[in-house]
This record gives structure tokens, sequence and C-alpha cells, in this order.
């Protein structure tokens, strides 16, 4: 990934030339202004001081959303040591994060042995849908040899199960006492419940997101899915690129 001396997202959503890298960045270090843990090209006021950016507390966009879970991960939290878990997160996470940025898109949040990444805000981009397909593809290949990294055999089985979905959504501050900048709306519900569909080294995507895709995209499998608090069926498809899956069960 190409890292830049200026914060994107203040670059794109304000035209204001944030220093986030090099001897000009001191002063805005001094002034508590440094580069988010969402993306290495981005900084805190992105994600601090969205209503201040925004001049509105939350705004509705067009966006991809990925969810990825790790799966095998509350069996196997029963079988190995506090050490190796606590190794096997970090090294998901990071593998997460970078599969993530290369593709523009932020780590909105870390939940347990699950991400939430959101594509297309502050850095616009109008491939956003491919993006985020990419990232999940990256992702499933650099998660394929965690397991050898933490010095787990083939008696244990882990995989990643992701799920994408695309469409708008409100994103913004949400709390008073406490402020939290994320995305809501039906766009984000139906992505987690998809990925919670999904198998272990299985990508499944709604009709939203294949239809943007283009023809390198391999469709495995077609379901039809009855999801928790979703009043219609949605359709789902496991897809692969040249035809092939990923799993490290």
């Amino acid at each position: 990934m190409k890292t830049t001396t200026i914060c994107q997202g203040c670059w794109e959503q304000m035209h204001v030339p944030i220093v986030i890298r090099g001897p000009f960045s001191i002063p805005y270090r001094l002034m508590g202004i440094h580069k988010s843990q969402m993306h290495p090209n981005l900084c805190t006021i992105c994600e601090s001081s969205f209503t201040k950016v925004k001049k509105q507390k939350q705004i509705v966009i067009d966006t991809t959303i990925l969810f990825a879970d790790l799966r095998g991960y509350t069996h196997l939290s029963q079988e190995i040591d506090d050490a190796r878990i606590n190794e096997l997160l970090h090294l998901f996470y990071d593998e997460c994060s970078k599969a993530v940025w290369e593709m523009e898109g932020i780590v909105n949040k870390f939940i347990g042995d699950a991400v939430l990444a959101v594509f297309n805000f502050p850095m616009v981009r109008n491939n956003h849908v491919q993006n985020a397909v990419e990232a999940a593809f990256q992702l499933q290949k650099r998660c394929l040899n965690i397991k050898k990294e933490i010095g787990l055999g083939e008696e244990h089985s882990l995989g990643v199960g992701i799920g994408v979905h695309t469409g708008h959504c409100s994103l913004g501050e949400v709390g008073t006492s406490y402020k939290d900048f994320t995305v809501i709306g039906s766009v984000v519900n139906i992505a987690s419940r998809i990925q919670n569909a999904a198998g272990s080294g299985e990508i499944l995507v709604t009709d939203e997101v294949l239809s943007a895709l283009n023809n390198s995209i391999t469709v495995t499998e077609k379901r039809v899915l009855n999801l928790k608090g979703i009043d219609k069926a949605i359709n789902g498809y496991t897809i692969s690129q040249n035809g092939t899956a990923n799993t490290m069960a």
C-alpha cells in the first residue's frame, strides 16, 4: 500500500492538507492530530471530529460494507492457551487491516473475532464495490497460513467467513456522552447477517454486489437466505476468483 503525506480524508472531504507524515506533521501531532487507526492515510480528525467536518451528526452515503469473522474461534479458545489466542487475534486483525487498507477501505471496528470494514468514505471511490470484494479475496488469501504461524496442526479447524453488501446507509457519530463513529442501517444489518450465513472460507455477497462486479468473478453457489431480523428472503452468492475457494480448515 502506498502511504501519503497528507490525510486523504481531510483532503477529499474539506480540501484541507493535514500533514500526517514527515517533519511538517510535527505541529499537527503537537495539537493532538495523529494517523488514524482506521487507515494509515487518514488522521484522527476523520474519526473523532465527524460532526465538525461534515457540519452535521449523520450523513447518508452510498457505501459497501464488509463483515469478516473467524470460524472455529470459540471452540479453539477452549483448546489452546490464552497467549496463542491473543497471537491469533493479533494476526487476524493485522491481515484484515492490510487487506482492507490496500483497497482504500477503513477498518471501522474489531468486535471480538470479527471485523467491520467500510468502503467509499471518507475516501470516495466509484469502484468501492469491487474494492470491497477484492479486499475479501485478499483477506481470505492472507489468512490461509494463520494456523501454521501460531503452531496449530491439522486437528484444529479454523477459517474465515465473509459477507459483503452495498447500498445507502447512515454514517456519522452515534451517542452523546460516549461518541462513536460508525455506520448504521439495513445495509449494515444485511451484511452482518450474510456474514453469519457464510461458511468457513466462503465469501457471500448479495444481488446488489453481484450486479456491480465484472466477469472475473465466479459464482459457485446461489442460496436463498432467510435471515434473522430481515423480513424478506435474501439471495446470497458464494463467489471465487477463477473458480477457486480458500479455507484454513
